[in-house]
């Protein structure tokens, strides 16, 4: 099978919550893992990776695992199968756009993390750039959690900033809204380091806001492209 070549630097849908519009160059492998440790009404511990295949041109489909520890609960959670395909490129101020669908598989998961009824996720991306240095990217999305019978709306948008070619950075917003609880909003930002063109590594530290709980939380990763 020939895999796909190129010197492009890495793209990536980590550290932040939004889903980038970037989709992996057909026949290419994209491995994105990392750590995140929080305290919200205890502390949890998570490991989570994605791995991104580009099935076609403008098409890809991942596999993402995480694995942890949340409120003495210790296992894996529903493995998650996605796919995540480009529908237009930015012209103007017409924004980069993509639509990401994600089905958790409930069987996959530790019997403490199995949910009752089916996780899933439908959103769509967008992304703008701005004079090379500057992007902004944002999301609107359904969800269901598992947990809930409700729909959850999802509301994200990121700013980044390339202060150089390596070195990047990022302040993001992100909430769900849902009409059997309080709206979840939140706060982060980091710091995107890269090693290589297939190499990248990123610090992020966020937490709730406007909420009676707080959730603080740090995560730090690694994403390489299998070139």
């Amino acid at each position: 099978m020939a895999v796909s070549q190129t010197s492009e630097p890495i793209n990536t849908d980590r550290p932040d919550q939004s889903d980038g519009t970037y989709t992996s160059p057909k026949g290419s492998f994209q491995l994105e893992t990392g750590f995140t440790y929080g305290k919200e009404e205890s502390q949890y511990l998570l490991h989570n990776t994605m791995l991104r295949y580009g099935l076609f041109s403008k098409t890809e489909i991942r596999l993402s695992v995480d694995y942890g520890r949340m409120k003495s609960k210790t296992g894996i959670m529903p493995v998650g199968i996605s796919v995540k395909h480009r529908i237009a490129l930015q012209k103007g101020l017409f924004p980069d756009i993509t639509a990401v669908g994600n089905i958790g598989l409930p069987f996959s998961a530790s019997r403490n993390f199995r949910p009752r009824n089916q996780p899933a996720t439908l959103s769509l991306a967008f992304q703008n750039e701005f004079l090379e240095k500057f992007s902004v990217v944002y999301n609107v999305g359904w969800s269901l959690d598992g947990v809930a019978t409700t729909n959850n709306w999802i509301l994200t948008t990121s700013a980044g900033f390339f202060a150089t070619e390596a070195l990047s950075f990022f302040a993001e917003y992100f909430s769900q809204f849902a009409s059997s609880a309080r709206p979840d909003h939140n706060i982060d930002m980091g710091v995107a380091w890269l090693l290589k063109n297939n190499l990248q590594l990123d610090l992020t530290a966020g937490s709730t806001i406007l909420a009676g709980s707080k959730d603080r939380f740090v995560t730090t990763g690694i994403s390489y492209r299998f070139d």
